[in-house]
């Protein structure tokens, strides 16, 4: 992809939601009880969360919109994942992932970069610079150990592409997880976000690793 086209991208995403209303470990922020590879022992939830564990190393470009439910806030993001390196845009909050350098920017330049990954900057997101895989697996696992009833197994299709998803039972209604076979999040719908992949290119813009200069 460009880096025209990776501008594309991200600007086209906001339009949308308009229009609509690695190797190595990946980092986290907060602390994991259910450790990521292991399975639950339900198929259907399994199924998705060995994709998500699995997350490609790209080249992938993945558009998504996330709608924060408390405040009924919804933002666009942006995925790009090639080689061990990751890019990812979260609103105005530009996260750069490499083994060269952590870098937590601003989309707008409103703003210069710092060094290492904030995750206070998007805290009001109530999602994580994980929220494409690491993140939905762990709130999978959780919500398999708070299910009140059968998991449900079904396929749905997202920015042309087939996802595995499975529908979890729980007290304060059905949690929804899908994942494409590259095991990037297509959808998760719980009690706090709504994530929706929008759009997704087998295709990252090696410019889109590296801090804006100014």
């Amino acid at each position: 992809m460009s880096r025209r086209g990776a501008r594309a991208l991200i600007l086209l995403l906001p339009g949308l939601l308009l229009a609509g209303c690695f190797t190595g470990k990946r980092p986290h922020f907060e602390d994991d009880p259910y450790t990521a590879g292991s399975l639950t022992g339900d198929a259907n939830i399994d199924a998705v969360l060995t994709k998500l564990d699995a997350v490609t190393d790209g080249p992938v470009s993945a558009g998504y919109s996330i709608l924060t439910k408390y405040g009924n806030v919804t933002r666009s993001a942006v995925v790009v994942l090639d080689a061990g390196q990751r890019s990812i845009n979260i609103g105005n909050v530009h996260y750069i992932d490499t083994q060269a350098r952590q870098s937590t920017c601003t989309v707008d330049l409103s703003a210069p970069c710092i060094n290492g990954l904030d995750p206070a900057r998007i805290s009001d997101t109530l999602a994580t610079i994980d929220f494409y895989a690491a993140e939905p697996a762990t709130r999978l696992r959780r919500d398999n150990a708070a299910k009140i009833g059968p998991s449900e197994a079904h396929t749905e299709i997202f920015a042309g592409q087939s996802a595995t998803c499975v529908n979890v039972p729980l007290a304060g209604g059905t949690a929804v997880y899908c994942a494409l076979d590259s095991g990037v999040l297509a959808k998760m719908d719980d009690g706090d976000l709504l994530i929706t992949l929008a759009l997704y290119a087998d295709t990252a813009d090696a410019s889109q690793f590296v801090p804006p200069a100014g």
